[in-house]
């Protein structure tokens, strides 16, 4: 045996459909500027090998969620009698 481990990540590039083993040993914590060796293109996904979890490369920027307080129960999620507020059905929010 060779004294080098394992590989842990495969990437797949999804522009020209390049794939190989990754020499990392731990998924890096700023992933910014992982490319495809072949074109160099960021656009790539991580798979480990171990659980199977895909990481997709660059990572999607999702809008906060906009939420409004309850205007029956004040954001409580309860009415005057301690039931659960019909309007908002507990959550607190609208």
């Amino acid at each position: 045996m060779t004294g080098k481990p394992a590989p842990r990540f495969w990437y797949r590039c999804r522009s020209c459909g390049h794939s190989r083993a990754s020499d990392w040993l731990a998924l890096p914590a700023d992933l910014t500027g992982a490319a495809c060796n072949s074109c160099g293109c960021e656009e790539i996904t991580l798979y480990e090998l171990a659980t199977r979890a895909a990481v997709r490369l660059p990572r999607p920027l999702i809008p906060p969620v906009q939420r409004y307080t309850c205007c029956h129960c004040g954001g409580t999620g309860l009415d005057s009698l301690a039931n659960t507020c019909p309007a908002c059905l507990g959550a607190g929010f609208c």
